[in-house]
């Protein structure tokens, strides 16, 4: 076969799986990595030049889902400074304030949780970790209800960050579905979701940079993000049109999907 015809071939696998991936993570709230990365290693890539390349398009793509987000009207990331008479006062809106302490604990909590994974076995972690949001999900599905406290938000973004230190996944799906069981709209958990998605990647790319494993396949990353983009308006008037009472269940559904996927994965492949 001739060596153009391979790269196009090639480019069209990476773009529809990027797409499909990218689908389901900005109008569910989860699944982008967590599905693509292992699917990109059984092709043969390495696990050196996939993570990089999904992380940075997890950057452009968790902001521009963000902000699509807000200008559909799914969520409202607004801040307002107010100068007027003489005083200053800065306000976040509800979703702005939720996806920066998602943020904040995806990036402390991811680092931490890292360190500690040095010293534990992967399989048992996966497995919880898997086990973890195959229970969230059902509790989603089951409409299990906590009254929203900000405390809570801190909690589901600190327990996500931490599976996500401890395993690389886990951090959407959860992030996701906590913030429906604490009673957010799931059309802003998703949003918000995808927002604090965004920074918790420029962290781990960051890293990669600093620990001298970034290695960037520019074709890799271009056809990935190239299918990822493409996928994010869809995605987003997907979530705007869908009423809660749908949008809801199938969070949940997506949740235990990834669980179970999860596991498959550390078990079986």
């Amino acid at each position: 076969m001739d060596i153009s015809v391979e790269i196009i071939n090639l480019g069209l696998f990476l773009i529809i799986t990027a797409l499909v991936c990218e689908y389901i993570d900005s109008a569910l709230g989860g699944g982008y990595g967590t599905i693509l990365v292992p699917i990109l290693l059984i092709f043969g890539f390495e696990n050196e030049l996939v993570v990089p390349a999904v992380l940075f398009t997890e950057i452009l793509t968790g902001f521009s889902s963000a902000i699509l987000h807000h200008f559909v009207g799914n969520a409202n990331f607004e801040a307002h400074v107010n100068l007027k008479s003489g005083s200053r006062s800065f306000s976040l809106s509800s979703d702005f304030k939720t996806s920066l302490i998602l943020a904040g604990c995806g990036v402390i909590g991811g680092a931490a949780a890292a360190l500690i994974a040095l010293n534990i076995s992967k399989t048992i972690v996966k497995t919880y970790i898997g086990i973890l949001v195959i229970i969230i999900g059902f509790l989603v599905i089951l409409k299990f209800r906590w009254k929203f406290t900000w405390n809570r938000i801190w909690g589901i973004g600190f327990i996500a960050a931490f599976n996500k230190g401890l395993s690389g996944g886990g951090y959407g799906p959860l992030v996701s579905s906590g913030q429906v069981i604490v009673n957010r709209n799931p059309k802003e958990a998703v949003a918000s979701t995808s927002f604090s998605e965004a920074v918790v990647s420029i962290s781990a790319f960051t890293i990669y940079f600093l620990v001298g494993r970034s290695l960037i396949d520019v074709n890799l990353t271009l056809f990935l993000l190239i299918g990822a983009m493409a996928s994010v308006p869809f995605a987003v008037l997907t979530v705007k049109h869908l009423t809660i009472e749908k949008l809801s269940p199938l969070i949940g559904v997506a949740t235990i999907c990834l669980g179970f996927f999860t596991l498959i994965k550390t078990w079986f492949w």
